[in-house]
């Protein structure tokens, strides 16, 4: 971003981070964030709160954990789906069917969802699926073990599991097939999580909380990739193609033409960042005219499964900030929380929250930008985030 000047710089990025809704937390609704950010990360890393939490927390005013389980698993404004890449995601109910259509032929782990379902759907497995939602009717939210005691079939389930971890997939049943396609299709939904480390999923038929049919169900692909393009691109403010097909799985040379699709309907423009071509959601080309909040002193700790920095390439573009992280390394695993004063990132902590003695433990503070050494603000915000967590107390660990 070199040719920019020091204002236009700061504009662009004010522009990237209100479109995040990191500018300022937001009074509005868990459903309207959700929606204005294209979807919370399901992670299951229990370092510290979950990613899903994290990322409400930074956006969110006077959130609580509670506020986000009751909007997804009580009111079902927001549901569990395989989203991004296949990976699971907290969508608003109501787009949820576009954000099917649209990612369904996305592949990752060398299949799609379309292929792996298509794969299984002989007359055998539509049986099983229709024996597996009239055993299911009308029944409360169970875990997977519950559903087959429920339908008497704990003892071949047991046996399915423990061939499967053999490689012995000799008893699998056609229902069990079932229970996994309706899990990726969400009609079997997710209407609560069990306490404990990995809060184990309790499901649900979409029936059996009132849902007949998706809303929006039956959208093109090619509208529904549109319409999710165009929400992304407005998520983050400036983007470029490289950047969504990297968040989305979709490959670029796809997503390409939904840009110029887009930029035809007037609903993005190109805007030059330094020597990189990229568009601005038209909805935010009034913000570059607005004089930039430099001396911005609000401060957010971004989890790294957060979607402002899900993509390295863009983030060190836009930000000139880069981070790495250990997340299948059990002993010393590294989960630093960037932080994010005003429109710049200034360094990260590696935190861990421990939840057996209520002590939040900081075990590295790295501050690239001697200028926030002492920073008041930053210490306020791991105050509020230990505060969050129900810590007792903050231990910052002495370097080995």
């Amino acid at each position: 971003m070199s040719s920019e000047t020091y204002d236009e710089k700061a504009r662009i990025l004010q522009v990237i981070i209100s479109s995040q809704h990191l500018d300022k937390r937001s009074t509005g609704s868990i459903e309207d964030i959700v929606s204005d950010i294209c979807g919370l990360q399901y992670d299951p890393n229990p370092t510290i709160h979950l990613n899903h939490y994290m990322m409400l927390w930074n956006r969110k005013k006077d959130f609580a954990v509670k506020d986000l389980d009751a909007a997804a698993y009580q009111e079902f404004q927001i549901t569990e789906a395989f989203a991004f890449k296949r990976n699971m995601f907290f969508v608003p109910t109501k787009e949820f069917a576009i954000y099917r259509a649209a990612l369904k032929d996305v592949v990752r782990w060398g299949s799609s969802d379309e292929s792996w379902l298509a794969a299984a759907n002989s007359p055998e497995d539509l049986n099983a699926e229709a024996e597996l939602k009239k055993g299911l009717k009308d029944q409360p939210g169970m875990t997977t073990n519950q559903i087959w005691q429920c339908l008497h079939l704990s003892e071949e389930w047991n046996a399915y599991v423990k061939g499967r971890k053999a490689g012995d997939l000799s008893f699998e049943l056609p229902i069990f097939r079932a229970f996994y396609r309706l899990k990726r299709k969400t009609d079997l939904v997710t209407c609560g999580r069990n306490p404990g480390t990995f809060k184990e999923p309790l499901y649900i038929l979409k029936e059996n909380i009132g849902i007949k049919e998706w809303p929006n169900s039956g959208m093109d692909k090619n509208d529904a990739r549109a319409y999710i393009m165009e929400k992304l691109i407005a998520a983050f403010g400036v983007t470029y193609p490289v950047h969504i097909s990297h968040i989305t799985g979709i490959p670029t040379g796809e997503v390409t033409p939904f840009f110029f699709r887009l930029e035809q309907e007037g609903k993005i423009r190109p805007l030059k960042v330094g020597k990189k071509a990229c568009y601005i959601h038209a909805s935010k080309t009034d913000l570059l005219d607005k004089p930039a909040d430099q001396d911005s002193e609000e401060v957010r700790l971004i989890s790294p499964m957060d979607i402002l920095v899900r993509d390295q390439t863009w983030l060190k573009t836009f930000f000139d900030y880069s981070y790495t992280f250990e997340y299948f390394k059990k002993k010393g695993m590294k989960w630093p929380l960037s932080i994010l004063i005003g429109n710049r990132f200034v360094g990260y902590f590696d935190c861990k929250m421990e939840w057996r003695t209520g002590r939040f433990l900081i075990k590295e503070k790295n501050l690239f930008d001697s200028a926030f050494e002492d920073y008041k603000g930053i210490q306020l915000a791991l105050q509020d985030l230990a505060a969050f967590h129900g810590a007792k107390e903050i231990v910052e660990q002495k370097p080995s």
